[in-house]
Protein backbone atom coordinates (compact mmCIF):
# COMPACT_ATOMS: atom_id res chain seq x y z
CA UNK A 1 0.00 0.00 0.00
CA UNK A 2 1.20 3.33 -1.20
CA UNK A 3 3.14 5.44 2.42
CA UNK A 4 -0.12 8.81 1.71
CA UNK A 5 -2.90 6.07 1.61
CA UNK A 6 -2.14 4.03 4.41
CA UNK A 7 -0.97 7.88 6.09
CA UNK A 8 -4.55 9.20 4.96
CA UNK A 9 -6.14 5.98 6.50
CA UNK A 10 -4.48 6.38 9.71
CA UNK A 11 -5.31 10.28 10.01
CA UNK A 12 -8.94 9.32 8.95
CA UNK A 13 -9.29 6.47 11.79
CA UNK A 14 -7.40 8.76 14.86
CA UNK A 15 -10.15 11.32 13.76
CA UNK A 16 -13.06 8.46 13.80
CA UNK A 17 -12.00 7.70 17.33
CA UNK A 18 -11.30 11.51 18.42
CA UNK A 19 -14.97 12.39 16.99
CA UNK A 20 -16.38 9.24 18.77
CA UNK A 21 -14.94 10.88 22.02
CA UNK A 22 -16.41 14.41 21.32
CA UNK A 23 -12.59 15.10 21.60
CA UNK A 24 -11.85 15.78 17.76
CA UNK A 25 -9.97 19.64 18.34
CA UNK A 26 -8.11 18.37 21.49
CA UNK A 27 -7.07 15.47 19.42
CA UNK A 28 -5.93 17.58 16.51
CA UNK A 29 -4.15 20.36 18.69
CA UNK A 30 -2.31 17.42 20.86
CA UNK A 31 -0.97 15.97 18.35
CA UNK A 32 0.37 18.78 16.36
CA UNK A 33 2.49 20.16 19.33
CA UNK A 34 3.81 16.82 19.99
CA UNK A 35 4.56 16.06 16.30
CA UNK A 36 6.96 19.63 17.01
CA UNK A 37 8.49 18.33 19.61
CA UNK A 38 9.12 14.78 18.17
CA UNK A 39 10.89 16.20 15.05
CA UNK A 40 13.07 17.71 17.29
CA UNK A 41 13.99 14.71 19.49
CA UNK A 42 16.03 11.91 17.91
CA UNK A 43 15.96 9.57 21.37
CA UNK A 44 11.73 10.18 21.33
CA UNK A 45 11.82 8.74 17.90
CA UNK A 46 13.84 6.16 18.43
CA UNK A 47 11.90 5.15 21.68
CA UNK A 48 8.89 4.67 19.97
CA UNK A 49 9.82 3.32 16.83
CA UNK A 50 11.64 0.75 19.50
CA UNK A 51 10.22 -3.12 19.06
CA UNK A 52 12.10 -3.91 22.49
CA UNK A 53 9.49 -1.53 24.58
CA UNK A 54 5.93 -2.72 24.50
CA UNK A 55 3.20 -0.63 23.46
CA UNK A 56 1.55 0.06 27.29
CA UNK A 57 4.39 0.76 28.35
CA UNK A 58 4.92 3.28 25.64
CA UNK A 59 1.94 4.85 26.54
CA UNK A 60 3.18 5.16 30.40
CA UNK A 61 6.33 7.04 29.53
CA UNK A 62 4.59 9.39 26.86
CA UNK A 63 1.91 9.58 29.67
CA UNK A 64 4.38 10.84 32.00
CA UNK A 65 7.30 12.79 29.76
CA UNK A 66 4.17 14.99 27.75
CA UNK A 67 1.48 15.03 30.34
CA UNK A 68 -0.33 17.09 27.81
CA UNK A 69 -0.30 14.62 24.85
CA UNK A 70 -3.76 13.24 24.75
CA UNK A 71 -4.57 9.66 25.66
CA UNK A 72 -6.02 9.06 22.69
CA UNK A 73 -2.71 10.16 20.86
CA UNK A 74 -0.21 7.94 23.45
CA UNK A 75 -2.51 4.90 22.80
CA UNK A 76 -2.53 5.66 18.91
CA UNK A 77 1.47 6.44 19.30
CA UNK A 78 2.55 3.59 20.49
CA UNK A 79 0.07 1.49 17.93
CA UNK A 80 1.88 3.52 15.52
CA UNK A 81 5.54 1.54 16.82
CA UNK A 82 4.29 -1.12 17.47
CA UNK A 83 3.35 -1.54 13.21
CA UNK A 84 6.46 -0.33 12.44
CA UNK A 85 5.45 2.84 11.18
CA UNK A 86 6.51 5.40 13.10
CA UNK A 87 8.48 6.85 9.28
CA UNK A 88 4.59 7.62 8.24
CA UNK A 89 4.42 9.87 11.05
CA UNK A 90 4.97 13.51 9.83
CA UNK A 91 2.42 12.64 6.25
CA UNK A 92 0.11 11.38 9.07
CA UNK A 93 0.25 14.86 10.53
CA UNK A 94 -0.20 16.22 7.36
CA UNK A 95 -3.41 14.32 6.48
CA UNK A 96 -4.84 14.79 10.19
CA UNK A 97 -4.76 18.83 9.66
CA UNK A 98 -6.50 18.70 5.69
CA UNK A 99 -9.23 15.74 7.38
CA UNK A 100 -9.38 17.71 11.12
CA UNK A 101 -10.38 21.36 8.94
CA UNK A 102 -12.45 19.46 6.81
CA UNK A 103 -14.56 17.66 9.56
CA UNK A 104 -14.84 20.62 11.67
CA UNK A 105 -16.09 23.55 8.62
CA UNK A 106 -12.89 25.09 9.41
CA UNK A 107 -10.43 27.03 7.54
CA UNK A 108 -6.81 27.74 8.30
CA UNK A 109 -6.40 30.93 7.68
CA UNK A 110 -3.05 32.98 8.38
CA UNK A 111 -2.05 36.70 7.95
CA UNK A 112 1.15 38.16 7.64
CA UNK A 113 1.36 41.90 8.21
CA UNK A 114 4.33 44.61 9.04
CA UNK A 115 2.66 45.00 12.76
CA UNK A 116 0.44 43.51 15.07
CA UNK A 117 -2.96 43.32 14.26
CA UNK A 118 -5.70 44.71 16.25
CA UNK A 119 -8.58 42.04 18.10
CA UNK A 120 -11.25 44.62 16.09
CA UNK A 121 -8.99 43.62 12.70
CA UNK A 122 -8.97 40.05 13.27
CA UNK A 123 -12.61 40.28 14.02
CA UNK A 124 -12.94 41.37 10.66
CA UNK A 125 -11.16 38.95 8.56
CA UNK A 126 -12.76 35.78 10.22
CA UNK A 127 -16.39 37.39 9.78
CA UNK A 128 -15.27 38.22 6.12
CA UNK A 129 -13.66 34.88 6.10
CA UNK A 130 -16.84 33.24 7.01
CA UNK A 131 -18.87 35.01 4.98
CA UNK A 132 -16.77 33.90 1.91
CA UNK A 133 -16.43 30.00 2.67
CA UNK A 134 -18.91 29.53 5.51
CA UNK A 135 -16.69 28.17 7.42
CA UNK A 136 -14.97 29.07 10.89
CA UNK A 137 -11.41 30.85 10.55
CA UNK A 138 -9.02 29.20 12.74
CA UNK A 139 -6.58 32.41 13.06
CA UNK A 140 -2.84 33.18 13.36
CA UNK A 141 -0.96 35.87 12.38
CA UNK A 142 2.41 36.82 12.35
CA UNK A 143 4.56 39.83 11.80
CA UNK A 144 6.81 40.67 8.81
CA UNK A 145 9.06 43.91 8.23
CA UNK A 146 9.36 42.56 4.94
CA UNK A 147 6.22 43.32 3.48
CA UNK A 148 6.42 47.16 3.85
CA UNK A 149 3.05 47.50 4.37
CA UNK A 150 -0.33 45.73 3.98
CA UNK A 151 -1.75 42.59 4.79
CA UNK A 152 -0.80 38.92 2.97
CA UNK A 153 -4.18 36.09 4.07
CA UNK A 154 -3.41 32.61 3.33
CA UNK A 155 -6.50 31.29 3.39
CA UNK A 156 -6.87 26.99 3.05
CA UNK A 157 -4.62 26.83 0.34
CA UNK A 158 -5.56 30.51 -1.33
CA UNK A 159 -3.24 33.37 -1.02
CA UNK A 160 -4.38 37.03 -0.82
CA UNK A 161 -1.67 39.32 -1.08
CA UNK A 162 -1.86 42.61 -1.12
CA UNK A 163 1.28 43.30 0.38
CA UNK A 164 3.39 46.61 -0.74
CA UNK A 165 6.12 44.33 -1.20
CA UNK A 166 4.18 42.07 -3.91
CA UNK A 167 3.04 45.78 -5.12
CA UNK A 168 6.50 46.83 -6.25
CA UNK A 169 7.51 43.63 -7.67
CA UNK A 170 4.52 43.61 -10.09
CA UNK A 171 5.65 47.56 -10.66
CA UNK A 172 8.80 46.56 -11.52
CA UNK A 173 8.06 43.38 -13.87
CA UNK A 174 5.48 45.78 -15.66
CA UNK A 175 8.49 48.25 -15.90
CA UNK A 176 10.87 45.58 -17.49
CA UNK A 177 8.63 44.34 -19.66
CA UNK A 178 7.91 47.79 -21.09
Amino acid sequence: MRTSVKSRQYANLLLSIAEQKDALEPVFRSLQTFYTRYRQEPTLKAFLASTKVDASDKIKVLGKVYPDLHPINQAFLAQLGEERDMKLLAMIVLSLETAFYKRSNRVKVHAISISKLSSETIDRIQRAVQSVTSLKADFTAEVDQDILGGLTLRVGNTILDASLSSKIARIRQTLIHS
